[in-house]
């Protein structure tokens, strides 16, 4: 029995398939979607995803790069155009929740979800963690070195705690609420950067 199509697939089926397992492994996790749940969800038989995807995992592996890829691309270009460490990493803050708000689905999947790659896709997603947190190290390195921030800090426990309460943020965030993510990154940066700073 054919399906009616849930999901406009004129011209893009691949973007809308990417899309729609985008939603449903944010909401149910890569493990809980299967095939069927995609294909369901955008009105074709399973057999005929093939067509258009490798696999459900290369599915995962192209959200998760692609989500990698947009926090990089808002966050590298401040490592130049801003000298200043502690206003830096005050902006990194700010990009980091508003790529996170301009699509918290994606963001759900990048931090959560990553780790369920196969051995053959998991070293490139790891390998663009690393890379993301390293100019966080960086910024961080040159606060120290500018007598900006604490000489004390363990750099490494430093970022990964910045990035793990700014990966939080799609769990609470509201596009509808009081504050825009932009003032969600400020708050955020103004609480997070009081205990490494130098007054």
């Amino acid at each position: 029995m054919a399906l009616g199509p849930k999901v406009d697939l004129d011209g893009k089926p691949r973007t809308a398939i990417t899309n729609v397992a985008m939603h449903l492994f944010g909401k149910q996790g890569f493990t809980g979607t299967s095939m069927r749940d995609i294909a369901n969800a955008v009105g074709l038989l399973p057999g005929s995803l093939y067509a258009h995807i490798q696999s459900k995992e290369a599915l995962l592996l192209a959200i998760v790069s692609d989500g990698i890829a947009c926090f990089t691309a808002a966050v590298e270009p401040l490592m130049t155009s801003q000298p200043d460490p502690v206003e830096r990493l005050r902006l990194m803050i700010v990009a980091h929740v508003e790529v996170v708000a301009d699509n918290p689905e994606r963001s759900q999947v990048v931090f959560h979800q990553w780790r369920f790659l196969g051995e053959e896709n998991l070293p490139r997603a790891v390998q663009g963690r690393e890379d993301y947190e390293t100019l966080y190290v960086r910024t961080l390195q040159e606060g120290v070195a500018a007598g900006r921030i604490r000489p004390d800090l363990n750099l490494r426990i430093a970022v990964l705690t910045i990035l793990g309460a700014l990966n939080w943020t799609p769990e609470w965030f509201s596009p509808t609420g009081k504050l825009s993510a932009a003032q969600v990154g400020a708050v955020m940066a103004d609480t997070l950067l009081r205990g490494i700073v130098i007054d």
